[in-house]
This record gives C-alpha cells, sequence and structure tokens, in this order.
C-alpha cells in the first residue's frame, strides 16, 4: 500500500503468520536472529529485519517499526489474525485483502481529519458491540493486535511488561485527549496459539505489567483484579479495567 507502512509483527511464527492471509500487502518485521527461518516460507521480500537488539519485547519492537518507518503512516498488525470483519443486519461479513486496503486508508484518513495519532478497531467478535448510530469513538480502547499510527510524537513505555497497548492507549488520551476506534469493525485471531512473543510471557510478567501500570497511572485509572459483576467468577485475577477521569466517560 503505498505510504502506509503496514507491519506485521513477528516472533518465532515461521510458517505460521495467519495475518498474511488476511493482508497479504503487509510486511512481516522480524528479527535477524530469525531471518532465515522466515524466508525459507516467506521469502525475502515478505520481510522488513531489524537488529536483535531492537527486538525482545513487544514495546522495544513497536518502538522499532515507529523509528525505522520511512512514512507518516503505520499499521501495526499481530501476526495471529484469522479476519476482519463486521456486522449487518445480524450476519457477519469478511472483507477481502482489497477491501481491507480500503478500509485502512479510509481510516487513515478520517484519523487525519479528527487530528489523532492513534486509531484501531473492536476487538470482539460480538454482534450486541456494533451500534449504527456509533460508528466511531474518541475514548474507547485501541489496541495492539491492530492500531494504526499517524507520525506519533509518543513512544511504548518499555518499563511496562506486556500491556504495553494500554500503556500507549492512556498516553494518547493523556496527552492528545483522544484517539480514534472505528466500532464497525473487528479482528479476530488464533485461540490458544502457541509461540511468538506470547512465548515469552508468563503469568508473573504479566502480575508484574499490571503492577506497572498501576505504579505509572495510579489504583484509580487501572485496577487489576477479579472481574465484577453479574455472573464474575472473580477469579480472573490478571483482568484490566481502566478508569478514564474524563468528563462523559
Amino acid at each position: 500500500m503505498e505510504g502506509i507502512n503496514v507491519a506485521i509483527i513477528s516472533y518465532g511464527r515461521a510458517g505460521d503468520v495467519s495475518t498474511l492471509e488476511v493482508a497479504p500487502f503487509g510486511k512481516l518485521w522480524v528479527c535477524a536472529s530469525q531471518e532465515a527461518a522466515y524466508a525459507d516460507h516467506y521469502g525475502e521480500d515478505a520481510l522488513v529485519v531489524i537488529p536483535d537488539e531492537l527486538d525482545g519485547s513487544l514495546a522495544r519492537k513497536r518502538n522499532a517499526v515507529l523509528d525505522l518507518s520511512k512514512t507518516r503512516y503505520t499499521l501495526m498488525l499481530d501476526d495471529d489474525i484469522t479476519g476482519i470483519g463486521y456486522w449487518e443486519q445480524g450476519h457477519d461479513f469478511w472483507l477481502t485483502p482489497e477491501a481491507l486496503e480500503d478500509v485502512i486508508m479510509a481510516s487513515f484518513s478520517l484519523a487525519e481529519e479528527l487530528q489523532v495519532e492513534l486509531w484501531g478497531v473492536q476487538q470482539t467478535y460480538d454482534p450486541r458491540l456494533y451500534f449504527p448510530y456509533r460508528p466511531f469513538s474518541l475514548l474507547s480502547p485501541v489496541l495492539g493486535p491492530l492500531c494504526g499510527h499517524i507520525a506519533p510524537s509518543l513512544r511504548y513505555d518499555e518499563g511496562v511488561i506486556a500491556k504495553e497497548d494500554y500503556d500507549f492507549w492512556l498516553q494518547q488520551i493523556l496527552y492528545n485527549r483522544k484517539t480514534l476506534r472505528v466500532n464497525k469493525y473487528f479482528y479476530t485471531h488464533k485461540k490458544n496459539n502457541k509461540g511468538g512473543m506470547v512465548s515469552q510471557r508468563s503469568k508473573e510478567k504479566e502480575l508484574a505489567g499490571a503492577a506497572a501500570l498501576i505504579k505509572k497511572w495510579g489504583s484509580r485509572i487501572v485496577k487489576v483484579g477479579g472481574a465484577s459483576g453479574a455472573g464474575a467468577s472473580g477469579k480472573n485475577i490478571l483482568n484490566t479495567r481502566i478508569w478514564l477521569p474524563i468528563k462523559g466517560v
């Protein structure tokens, strides 16, 4: 896509990158030590290779993508996305690569008009989250699996382990007062997917990341603990809830 860096962030999944089927126009961003394995499956032309020292964590790799991007527009995608779709009259529809290109370009254009640095889509395959009268929102979470950046002035905090996308979104809300989430579209990804950056994560790292978020933003903004509400078991200690102290939220 001319003028847009579509970066598929990948690690340890040579031969198992489902996102390339959804967005074949994207490039795989991989570390130098894994170049040969990825090249065997996808060819050198499909890769953007970065030094190993710029890899190692999602925050560091995302910063490398932003720093090395040669264009104003960067779209980051996880490597395990299986589809990007939308709901219409109770039925799900899935974007072809050609249709996805149109959505990406239109979303960047809308983000420019709204003067935001970060945009994304819904994170859940659920028709109850689609409202025809709410086509987009300016304070809803925009997270790592699909996130568009426009010449961002901010960077991912490498001190926030495993929760770098939540932190980056909060930074955007604090400094720019808004982000853009295009509510019509959603993405799906592989469940219980092995390998990848998730292989570097653990319960201890997740808890450390949550603790780092609370230390940085305060327990009033970020809460971690058992889910609350009807039907909640309260057992998901890694559940993260965000509260924005902005009028109207």
